[in-house]
């Protein structure tokens, strides 16, 4: 398929659904990637897949509230997570969904809509639905979940942008000490973020679910994965990637070369023992190459890097010199 063929049908779909063209397209583009139908010989089809597209927003929640999530991100996991609990006999008639930062109450929606109950904290101390003034840093978790929908972004403690969108003060109140979009470096925010993820956690029930909506950030030309660094507790059942869409950064104009962010990550961790705890954290570190021996590193890499370091320039006996150093030398 060529450029004249796409801007054909473009053109066609325009003429046809007016505005609505382009949210018709993404529907019908992702549809075979976010759907697995059922195959002809009858088997059971799959409508959540390791990737998830909602052009549509749908209804829930308020589609102002900046960094909202679309609430058909919570109605497709609560809907698996019931799923699987029935699959295997598990009783759900007491089923519960906690949001600890419901913002703008998308999760009550996607509940309400399951039959399920919800309970809803915010650090806003008016939120739209459920306990306000709830400080994940600071207040414990009082009750239990068979599911915690975590999304950093909606509400103000947390944001997957970090500080890209600040909450208190901005999008309500004053400015709070503890709300994560405020804090001092990434550092600083992801180790408060670690802490809530382990409060969470806990409040878990056994075979519960803890769902974790991040997204990725670029700050002063720098790539931060929030998935990537954050803390991982209990089995880690799947990873989901999640496509944005209506982005208020898709109407800003760059000229560095750089890679746009246009997607957010699920990740879904598994409570199956009532105390024991897998976990998983990353660790930054760095070595120099330069006094390091290891396996992978060849004589002809080490030359040429130590040259590079050099800025490509260096006299024979100045290279011996600082080759004879190095651990891996065996000079005689």
């Amino acid at each position: 398929m060529n450029e004249e063929m796409i801007r054909r049908a473009a053109a066609i779909l325009e003429r046809e659904f007016g505005q609505d063209w382009q949210g018709i397209a993404q529907e019908l583009g992702t549809e075979n990637l976010r759907r697995r139908k059922p195959p002809p010989a009858g088997a059971f089809g799959k409508e959540l897949t390791s990737f998830m597209a909602f052009p549509e927003r749908g209804n829930g929640g308020d589609s102002q509230w900046r960094g909202n999530c679309s609430p058909e991100v919570v109605s497709s996991i609560l809907r698996y997570v019931l799923d699987a609990k029935r699959y295997y006999g598990k009783d759900t008639s007491q089923f519960t969904l906690l949001d600890p930062m419901s913002g703008s109450g998308t999760s009550k929606a996607a509940a309400d809509r399951s039959g399920v109950r919800s309970i809803l904290y915010d650090l806003n101390p008016a939120p739209a639905h459920g306990k306000g003034g709830w400080n994940a840093l600071k207040d414990d978790v009082e009750d239990s979940a068979d599911l915690v929908f975590f999304h950093e972004s909606a509400c103000a403690l947390i944001s997957p942008y970090h500080n890209i969108i600040q909450y208190s003060g901005n999008m309500w109140g004053k400015p709070h000490p503890d709300d994560l979009s405020r804090c001092e470096d990434y550092n600083d925010f992801l180790e408060k973020l670690n802490l809530c993820i382990r409060k969470l956690y806990m409040a878990l029930r056994k075979d519960g679910r803890l769902a974790v909506l991040v997204g990725d950030i670029r700050m002063q030309g720098r790539f931060y994965s929030i998935q990537n660094d954050m803390m991982r507790m209990g089995d880690f059942e799947s990873f989901l990637v999640k496509g944005q869409f209506n982005c208020v950064s898709d109407r800003r104009r760059y000229q560095k070369p750089f890679i746009p962010i246009v997607t957010e990550y699920l990740l879904l961790l598994h409570k199956k023992d009532a105390l024991l705890v897998p976990f998983h954290f990353a660790k930054d570190s760095t070595f120099s190459v330069a006094d390091t021996d290891l396996t992978a590193l060849t004589w002809h890499h080490l030359i040429r890097m130590t040259l590079e370091s050099a800025g490509g320039r260096m006299a024979l006996a100045d290279l011996y010199v600082r080759l004879q150093k190095h651990p891996k030398a065996n000079f005689r």
